[in-house]
């Protein structure tokens, strides 16, 4: 006879709801928590509407996407330092190409340069793979290497893209309006998709194999070397997204932001999004309004009297207090197992 331990029977009878839940809870909180800073920040200011909707998802929808990326490398048992430099770099080179161009072309150049951008983060990916340097040593190096070709690439701030490009992320031609639906359905498409992948394929669901237990993934028929190198080539792709959605919002490309603090603004988003850092445990869904929260943030304080230098430790108060939950969760997860 076979003994069945008690947290499966109790697991087994649970309702459908309550194992959903259990399982995706972290989620839910995580966008139950965005609308109520929604709902707190509209009693802090004189007017609420869909100008500050608008400006709320389009300005956020860059580092949504880079927080994407890094949680698809996160996952898969890596970390990318080197992201917010390609966003930089993916950025400049759409506004130096795209200058003066019709729409139909400056959508050619986007898909070029989200390939390109994919390819050169695979390589990086192969690097890491081939060499066995820790993750965060080599991508720390292409953070450099990406921030020094965009200035490359545009010196000075400046270039341009189409009005057409700019509708896309800000629903406006001119980056400025009241209409959030082109950006929240670039976001939706974007990361449903991944989402999707991820969790229904058999090659999404490698990477938190691997991301889980590198040696067992191998054991199992798994290329480890293959999906590690898959996950910085999707997650390069999604870094060249956010740059040409900054462009489209700014309508020009600046090669003097600092890639490094943007960077480090997509680990706190994944980490708020309960993305673990040790790989295998994660989901993009949870990361967008994770990447909106943090970016809203700032109006929430800056509406609270807060100075700019107390919003920054505020910021990271909350990033060292989630990070020790998910700690502790993931302790409570491994004691009963």
């Amino acid at each position: 006879m076979t003994a069945v331990a008690p947290d499966t029977l109790a697991a087994g009878t649970q309702p459908a709801w309550r194992r959903w839940l259990r399982r995706h809870g972290w989620t839910v909180g995580v966008w139950i928590l965005l609308l109520a800073l929604i709902v707190y920040y509209s009693t802090l200011i004189p007017r609420f509407g869909w100008f500050q909707v608008a400006s709320i998802v389009n300005n956020s929808t860059p580092l949504v996407f880079l927080a994407v990326a890094q949680a698809i490398i996160v996952i898969a048992g890596g970390i990318d330092l080197g992201v917010g430099g390609m966003l930089v770099l993916s950025s400049v080179t759409a506004a130096q190409l795209m200058e003066g161009q019709g729409f139909g072309v400056t959508l050619l150049i986007a898909i070029a340069i989200i390939a390109v951008a994919a390819a050169m983060n695979a390589g990086v990916g192969w690097i890491i793979t081939v060499s066995n340097v820790p993750d965060i040593v080599i991508t720390l190096g292409s953070l450099y290497v990406f921030q020094g070709m965009a200035l490359a690439v545009l010196p000075n701030p400046g270039g341009g893209t189409s009005e057409g490009f700019r509708y896309m992320f800000t629903g406006s031609n001119t980056g400025i309006g009241s209409n959030p639906w082109p950006a929240a359905i670039m976001m939706t498409i974007a990361v449903a998709g991944v989402a999707l992948w991820m969790g229904k394929t058999k090659g999404g669901l490698s990477l938190y194999a691997v991301g889980s237990d590198k040696t067992a993934a191998y054991l199992s028929g798994i290329r480890a070397a293959l999906v590690k190198i898959k996950a910085y080539a999707i997650g390069g792709g999604f870094a060249a997204l956010a740059g040409l959605a900054t462009t489209a919002i700014a309508g020009r490309g600046n090669a003097t932001t600092v890639g490094g603090n943007l960077t480090l603004n997509s680990v706190a988003a994944i980490v708020l999004g309960g993305v673990a850092l040790t790989g295998g445990i994660g989901s993009a869904i949870a990361v967008v309004p994770a990447g909106i929260i943090l970016f809203f943030l700032n109006p929430i304080l800056t509406a609270m009297g807060v100075d700019p230098h107390g919003a920054q430790v505020i910021q990271g108060v909350l990033i060292v207090f989630v990070m020790a939950v998910t700690g502790l969760l993931e302790w409570r997860r491994r004691r009963r197992s």
